[in-house]
């Protein structure tokens, strides 16, 4: 792979990660805003919830494809938010989705730096 292909790869991949990351924190906001009773009713909440979850598992699907990087971190993200959503959203674990979401960090750092030869 030349130079120019291999800084357009690793450009695509940071920004998917970011991409992923933004999304992880605006459905973790949903989250925060149900248990905060910011949203009308239930239906409304759901409806937020629904489109949250569209948005993380699109940006996810970009990172799951290739299935090499932070794949592994991704999924936890995931798997989290969702318990976050459980029982109707009334007791959110922060501190576990945090940590997922960190460790998803420390990853993608990681992978990132390999892939400029910075391991």
């Amino acid at each position: 792979m030349d130079a120019a292909s291999s800084i357009t790869l690793y450009l695509a991949r940071r920004d998917a990660y970011a991409e992923f990351l933004s999304a992880a924190d605006a459905e973790s906001n949903v989250a925060w805003f149900r248990k905060d009773g910011r949203f009308s009713d239930g239906t409304e909440a759901v409806a937020a919830v629904d489109r949250a979850y569209a948005a993380t598992r699109a940006a996810f699907n970009v990172i799951d494809v290739e299935g090499i990087g932070p794949v592994k971190e991704a999924r936890t993200v995931l798997e989290q938010l969702a318990a976050m959503h459980r029982d109707g959203g009334v007791n959110p674990d922060w501190k576990d989705f945090k940590a997922a979401r960190e460790s998803f960090v420390v990853a993608a750092n990681r992978y990132l730096k390999g892939m400029r030869g910075e391991d």
